[in-house]
């Protein structure tokens, strides 16, 4: 008796498959994602040294646009014994680059900062508002280069919209390259 000619397709599609899918798996070592820093800053939280990690800026819409900007922030907060994540983000506003200092907190202006924990098992992003500070910047020239913000600022955790807990410090610097 001769098998059923749509059985030998099957098993010959099958086998093909199972070739073409074995051939397609292979091993290789686990990917582990590079570490990036961009070697533009440190910021300083309660006396702990953290590496900027990126700092990038766009313009803010409205009158003085091309002298605006919102800063995005990241710092690696991760400490000793640390197995998870552990950052700072900041991001702050200025209204012009050109008044050298701005004084925070100022009505109009956002400014957030946000520290992420994955190591406490409850509460791992905690966000804080600017409640005294100023920040510097000194502006890149109008042909593009190097723009620095310095920053002195008293934050306190912000819950449900109110403010609880204790001030704590955050000072440093970063650099943005403006094209």
């Amino acid at each position: 008796m001769e098998p059923l000619p749509i059985m030998n397709r099957f098993s010959t599609l099958f086998l093909s498959a199972a070739v073409v899918l074995l051939a397609a798996c292979s091993t290789s070592e686990d990917y582990l994602p590079p570490a990036y820093a961009c070697d533009c800053g440190t910021l300083v939280l309660d006396g702990d040294s953290l590496e900027v990690l990126g700092a990038e800026f766009v313009y803010l819409p409205g009158g003085d646009s091309l002298f605006s900007r919102r800063y995005f922030v990241t710092a690696d907060a991760q400490a000793d014994g640390e197995t998870q994540e552990h950052g700072v983000s900041l991001t702050l506003d200025v209204p012009n680059v050109q008044e050298g200092a701005i004084f925070y907190p100022d009505s109009g202006v956002f400014t957030q900062v946000d520290e992420t924990n994955f190591n406490v098992n409850f509460d791992t992003t905690q966000t804080y508002r600017i409640t005294n500070g100023v920040a510097s910047v000194i502006a890149a020239p109008l042909s593009g280069g190097e723009e620095t913000v310095t920053l002195d600022f008293l934050i306190r955790r912000e819950l449900d919209g109110e403010l609880v807990g204790f001030e704590r410090i955050l000072k440093g610097n970063f650099t943005v390259q403006v094209d």
